[in-house]
């Protein structure tokens, strides 16, 4: 337990972007905040969902007039696939700058990084000239569970110039730079799944080996619950078929394309996808799509969906798809997600998400990049009785108690304590 109240600098570059950014940074600067620290939130140019944050924000364009010009760079550079990778670049490194030097301005006690990856050696690069900077860290493991290299086609280049990026990354010159870092400021790594523990405590040969974490993400139940007609009513879907739902934005670990092979040759089920791509990593779903399942079967909304839209889609579907490639390791917080509405879940069978299926069992399993497999499950799924549902539904509600927000703040906080009496 913390003996005084913990300042801490939440930032968070990327919270203008899609997928679980802007959600971090709204939820987890409010859990610390409730558990008792004194949290302020820094982002590059707000967040998406800026009216749910709660703790007041900083902005790099709030706090630094000359990174104006820089603004209006990243913006630019954003709008491609190819480009957004610098565009990321200088979003993150200015943000960082300004974190560094908000930290000696107003003396916080922590900086605590939402997404310290792709570029891992920056905050050490940055906080080099500095002695006694307490950083946590959190990691995805997207620096050690890189995709594939793709095959060199146009709509693959911004996947094309990350994979060739991380090989730079992930290089041995950068172990000089982390020991110096290290030695010269106080670093934990957070991890959201064991896996990824142990494979970054022995990244570049152990460099941060003791000062991994393994840090499980956070959820809450909702305790309001939209009948599934009213859900299907305002999202204009079919009230009489089965609907399953694909949420977040695609990326390079998600198979999205088995999911659509297995529905093709069950025309009684009804598809759904709500999320927009982040960062050019996955598949263009709405043109994949219509490869496989007709217009009048399926519904792509290939957008951002807010907070307050949520509990709509996931009450609306009969279950959540969770399906990603046999290679990825990383945590997949859709399952989260599912739980958190009660939404039984329909999973590819790979690293963590196996485990806690199994442990939890809030639905069913298939083998990863099976379409056949997950078809079976689909099938299986349609044909349990509603008291098979309600159990897993049940056990959906005991994963969100295992995981809630307030265990994971308070998990943060006795981080902090070891940083601060180190």
């Amino acid at each position: 337990m913390t003996t005084k109240q913990v300042k801490v600098l939440y930032v968070c570059p990327f919270a203008h972007y899609t997928g679980h950014f802007p959600w971090a940074a709204a939820h987890e600067t409010q859990a610390l905040a409730r558990a008792g620290a004194e949290v302020e939130l820094l982002t590059f140019c707000g967040a998406i969902s800026e009216a749910e944050v709660e703790v007041p924000q900083l902005t790099v364009r709030s706090c630094i007039k000359l990174a104006i010009p820089i603004y209006y760079l990243a913006t630019f550079l954003r709008r491609w696939g190819a480009t957004r990778w610098f565009s990321m670049f200088l979003e993150i490194c200015l943000t960082l700058a300004v974190a560094v030097r908000l930290k000696r301005k107003l003396n916080y006690d922590i900086i605590h990084l939402r997404d310290g990856e792709p570029f891992l050696f920056l905050p050490h690069l940055l906080s080099l000239p500095f002695q006694g900077y307490n950083w946590a860290i959190s990691l995805t493991a997207s620096n050690i569970y890189p995709p594939p290299i793709p095959s060199i086609r146009p709509q693959n280049l911004g996947l094309l110039i990350y994979t060739i990026a991380l090989k730079f990354i992930n290089s041995r010159l950068w172990r000089p730079l982390y020991r110096v870092g290290l030695a010269r400021n106080r670093f934990v790594f957070l991890t959201q799944n064991e896996t990824s523990q142990r494979d970054y405590s022995s990244y570049l040969q152990g460099v941060f080996d003791g000062k991994v974490i393994y840090l499980p993400l956070g959820t809450d139940s909702v305790e309001n619950v939209i009948s599934k007609e009213k859900a299907r009513q305002h999202l204009g879907l079919p009230q009489g078929k089965p609907v399953l739902l694909s949420f977040g934005a695609p990326h390079s670990g998600k198979d999205l394309e088995t999911v659509l092979r297995a529905l093709k040759d069950l025309p009684e089920v009804y598809f759904v996808h709500a999320g927009r791509q982040a960062f050019g990593l996955g598949i263009n779903l709405e043109e994949v799509a219509m490869d496989y399942i007709d217009a009048d079967r399926m519904s792509i909304r290939n957008y951002y969906i807010p907070e307050s839209e949520k509990p709509y889609y996931f009450f609306a579907a009969d279950a959540a798809i969770i399906s990603y490639a046999r290679q990825f390791l990383s945590t997949t917080s859709l399952l989260w997600e599912s739980c958190r509405f009660g939404t039984p879940a329909i999973a590819s069978d790979n690293g963590q998400l196996k485990k806690l299926m199994e442990a939890f069992q809030p639905g069913l399993l298939f083998t990863a990049q099976d379409a056949a497999s997950l078809r079976q499950a689909i099938i299986h799924f349609i044909n349990l009785k509603p008291e098979e549902i309600q159990a897993m539904k049940d056990n959906c509600r005991r994963f969100s108690r295992e995981f809630s927000m307030e265990r994971w703040a308070q998990k943060c906080l006795d981080i902090y304590d070891g940083l601060l009496i180190k």
